[in-house]
């Protein structure tokens, strides 16, 4: 068995957050302690986990990053293997700020921009975005900068992260101290300026904005000859390794120095593109505004999909349609709205799609060109995901909501998925006094912490609860809590109005699950609420460990059923739905039976 090598204090030091370096050698620091992990599998998963913070990883995109394309027969259980040994270094060492969580399809280490260096980076460069002082701003650049040391992740021995991952990330410190320099040179700092350039062109030698900013500055302090040295350095460099002449830019700086032209004079600081004009968030939305933040930036920053998974009624839609409005002025080609759930007729989804991409205004460039976003909502599976990034065109981006947690076509395609959890209490809350009225909640916080959880915390289901006691102003929040309690199912949903009801919203989940799927989950949810492990899955449902394990994963896949690290569970509201399922007439009382037949048809 492979060994993890661990140096820190001893196993009764007190809890505490650990912190974690990605953005240099993998390194586990708690207090004063610090750990330099040693090459493993285990240091591979938890570099892998740590490259896409609070953000789920498919299983396939796990098992990529440690063992590449030779993968053991073995994989699965071997990658939960290594997650247990991950747990268990944590566990050992009393970190209990960073917990790694089985999630459908993948895993996910919770993490904050204080624990991880990389989402302290990524905050610290998404706050420069509003900043108007240049000085501001180059200072929360340079902190930012300052985080990183080379080379990086140099400790983590898997081949698929230093080829497809960690380019990517480098690439956001390139643009980071294209801006340092930028603003150094509109600010008049050239002594300061030069160093930063020098090391910069030297790190990447194929990058032309350096050389050009460093020519420029060398010119004009009156190093004329070494500015043409950088010039023929670069030059050969292009040529001898790429097979290419210098850019336009380039040739210019190179024509006005040889004329003896006077140098341009640096400009005022500008940003790279006009700093955009926020839309209005719409007001009804409330919570997860630092979840749509994260979402908002990784679009920003060129990440092809993201993908938004969860039960039904937790808001993935309206989280989807706020973050489209945060980066509305960061895709200037438009963005399109596409209800994959509503597509009818004959034609494919990727035809329902094209039809709508072509029906857009300013397709082939949107209204104003450049890049657009595609807001695909309600992706029903796996495979009307899998070609729509036929239909983009470079630069654009996708960002999709399903029930299913779509890990197959973003770890083939690359990209980035979220399972959208309940609110949290307080902002179950607030979306109770958002229809209520604050002062209603305010004057009996018990009792709306009552309907909310009776409510899951689910968005739709406070609303339509909220609507409804909303319509009994007779009604006070205390009897409202005993109204909801003796038929919660029943009572949320909006008479005349199906999309409204979570019990509609159940039927359709189930229905897109298929039978064998719908049939075992209702036979699972209406046993006993307890703890669902493999071996009693197996005996309810009268198959072996290996099938049920199967069934249980499916259901996990479409949001039916949580997954912990060594049960499964289901949440109440699925289980009342399910024994109102269970108690339907049969729609074929002679069809033959099913191994996991259920009582009734679904």
């Amino acid at each position: 068995m492979e060994r993890v090598a661990v140096t820190l204090a001893a196993s009764d030091r007190p809890a505490r957050p650990a912190a974690f370096r990605v953005l240099g050698p993998l390194t586990l620091t708690n207090g004063a302690d610090a750990l330099v992990l040693p090459p493993s599998k285990v240091t591979s998963l938890l570099a892998a986990l740590l490259l896409h913070p609070d953000e789920g990883v498919s299983v396939g995109a796990l098992q990529q990053a440690i063992w590449g394309d030779e993968r053991p027969a073995s994989a699965k259980a071997a990658l939960q293997t290594c997650a247990l040994r991950l747990r268990q270094l944590f566990s050992r060492h009393g970190i209990t700020g960073s917990v790694i969580k089985t999630v459908p399809g993948g895993y996910r280490i919770t993490a904050t921009a204080e624990t991880v260096d990389l989402m302290r980076f990524r905050e610290l460069i998404g706050r420069t975005r509003d900043e108007p002082d240049p000085e501001a701003e180059l200072a929360m650049l340079e902190e930012g900068l300052a985080l990183w040391s080379d080379p990086m992740l140099a400790n983590v021995p898997s081949e698929a992260l230093h080829r497809d991952v960690v380019p990517r990330i480098s690439e956001e410190r390139v643009r980071a101290i294209e801006r340092v320099c930028d603003l150094k040179i509109g600010l008049g700092r050239d002594r300061s300026v030069l160093v930063d350039l020098w090391t910069a062109t030297r790190a990447y030698p194929a990058n032309e904005r350096f050389f050009a900013q460093l020519v420029s500055v060398l010119y004009r302090t009156g190093r004329q000859a070494d500015a043409l040295a950088e010039l023929r350095r670069v030059r050969e460099h292009l040529g001898n390794e790429l097979g290419v002449a210098p850019g336009p830019a380039l040739r210019g700086l190179e024509l006005t120095i040889l004329r003896g032209e006077p140098p341009t004079p640096p400009g005022p600081v500008a940003r790279p593109a006009t700093a955009p004009t926020r839309r209005p968030v719409a007001p009804a939305f409330v919570g997860r505004d630092a979840l749509g933040r994260t979402i908002a930036d990784r679009l920003r920053a060129g990440c092809p999909i993201v993908a938004l998974s969860g039960p039904p009624g937790v808001g993935k839609s309206a989280l989807a349609r706020h973050v489209g409005q945060l980066v509305a002025d960061d895709f200037p080609g438009g963005q399109l709205r596409v209800e994959m759930g509503s597509a009818t007729g004959s034609a494919s989804p990727l035809e329902h799609v094209e039809r709508q991409l072509l029906a857009a205004p300013g397709r082939g460039g949107g209204a104003g060109g450049g890049r657009r976003l595609l807001l695909v909502d309600d992706v029903v599976d796996a495979s009307q995901a899998r070609d729509l990034p036929a239909l983009l065109e470079p630069g654009d981006a996708l960002l999709l909501t399903s029930r299913q947690s779509l890990s197959g076509p973003v770890a083939r395609l690359g990209g980035w998925l979220h399972r959208v959890e309940p609110l949290d209490p307080a902002d179950s809350l607030q979306v109770l006094g958002a229809v209520l009225g604050p002062e209603q909640v305010d004057a009996d916080p018990q009792s709306a912490g009552n309907i909310a959880a009776l409510c899951e915390h689910l968005p739709l289901a406070l609303r339509i609860a909220a609507t409804r006691i909303l319509l009994r102003a007779r009604m006070s929040l205390a009897e409202a809590v005993e109204w909801l309690r003796a038929d919660p199912l029943g009572r949320l949903s909006l008479p005349g109005e199906p999309d409204m009801s979570l019990g509609y919203r159940f039927d359709e989940a189930l229905s897109r699950t298929g039978g064998a799927l719908a049939a075992a989950f209702v036979r699972l949810a209406t046993a006993a609420p307890t703890p669902i492990t493999v071996g009693r899955a197996a005996e309810l449902l009268d198959v072996e460990p290996a099938t049920a394990r199967d069934l249980l994963d499916g259901l996990v896949d479409h949001s039916l059923v949580e997954e912990a690290a060594d049960h499964y569970w289901i949440r109440g509201l699925l289980r009342h739905h399910a024994r109102a399922a269970a108690d339907r007439p049969a729609a074929h009382p002679g069809s033959p039976p099913h191994p996991y037949q259920a009582k009734g048809s679904l």
